[in-house]
């Protein structure tokens, strides 16, 4: 079984971010409680703004807290529960009761995708779909990373050579960590900033988190930049997830931000260790979402995603019964490529 869908994974997971209730006994399938930010895939605009002004009046209306299926952070893509569930009424009979006993607003599965067979079913269940944030696959059926770069246009790969070339210039060099534990707090402090400017948030991660990472072995690839000073410059965090990688943090210093191309030397070398360690042509690397543009220099595609939700209080199932179709025309940009990539 893939690492990231291990219990050993989760239970790191709930141990190093225990607010986020991560439990396998909750219900037939992995699930956690989170508030859902509903003004998080909104474009930057007055609807947004509006939605924003009622945050402080009714709290419960922007950010109610949910029951979310699965697991936070990666995989991005969750559609593999749409296989595990073969009968989604009564997930959805089980999920309310615990939301419930729980005093939670909601139910939501996210980032699956639209075109699987069982969607209609989890829709028949009470289930709301809306688009979701895509995700960025990467296709690994080349040897290499030259050769990769190779079927990108020319402008793309003049790019990244130039970028490796600052990289390599500035005197930093990229080192695999075995062992986290002492990294912990420079790890954390280059990710938290990069948090905190995001243009879209989902739950933060401690440091606990980084501290512990490779205490999940060798299908967790840890990987530094370390500066000509002997200092953390940034990292990256690469997991091996069956046959494919799923890229999770990137983490730039506050005092490389923008500088010396860290920021694209690790997530460059993401896709070069992945490509090393593919063991099939039809293998991908997620990159999951935002920065779609730059994404899309790199040679990554959008995969479509949407997200199924499920209404526990009246309020939310009146809103989801009544608003549905005005949800998915104010979340239709993250169906647009032009639109993403000018917004995220």
């Amino acid at each position: 079984m893939a690492l990231l869908l291990e219990p050993s994974y989760r239970r790191f997971l709930a141990e190093t971010h225990p607010e986020l209730q991560i439990r396998d006994d909750r219900l037939g399938v992995p699930s956690f409680v989170a508030a859902l930010d509903v003004r998080e895939p909104l474009l930057p605009g007055a609807t947004k703004d509006l939605v924003s002004a009622f945050t402080d009046i009714t709290p419960s209306y922007v950010v109610p807290r949910s029951l979310f299926l699965g697991t936070p952070f990666e995989r991005y893509d969750q559609t593999h529960l749409l296989d595990e569930i073969s009968a989604p009424v009564r997930l959805a009979q089980d999920a309310i009761a615990a939301a419930q006993k729980e005093r939670l607003e909601m139910v939501v599965l996210t980032n699956v995708d639209p075109e699987h067979p069982m969607v209609p079913r989890w829709r028949d269940a009470g289930f709301v779909s809306l688009p979701s944030f895509p995700d960025t696959l990467v296709d690994l059926d080349v040897p290499d990373f030259a050769q990769y770069i190779l079927r990108l246009p020319q402008g793309d790969r003049s790019g990244i050579r130039r970028n490796i070339r600052h990289f390599d210039d500035a005197g930093h060099q990229l080192e695999p960590v075995t062992d986290s534990k002492a990294l912990g707090p420079d790890l954390y402090q280059s990710y938290r900033p990069l948090f905190e400017r995001a243009a879209v948030r989902w739950q933060p991660h401690s440091e606990a988190y980084f501290s512990r990472l490779t205490e999940l072995g060798d299908d967790v690839r840890l990987t530094i930049a370390r500066s000509r000073a002997g200092g953390v410059a940034g990292f990256v965090v690469n997991f091996v997830d069956g046959q494919g990688f799923q890229a999770g943090r990137i983490g730039v210093a506050p005092e490389f931000h923008r500088k010396d191309a860290v920021y694209f030397r690790l997530l460059y070398h993401a896709v070069e260790e992945s490509l090393s360690h593919a063991k099939t042509t039809q293998a991908k690397l997620s990159l999951e979402p935002t920065g779609y543009r730059m994404k899309r220099h790199l040679g990554a595609h959008a995969q479509p995603m949407i997200n199924l939700v499920l209404g526990v209080t009246l309020r939310w199932r009146t809103l989801l019964a009544g608003f549905a179709p005005v949800g998915r025309w104010l979340l239709s940009h993250l169906d647009d490529r032009a639109a993403l990539e000018q917004a995220y």
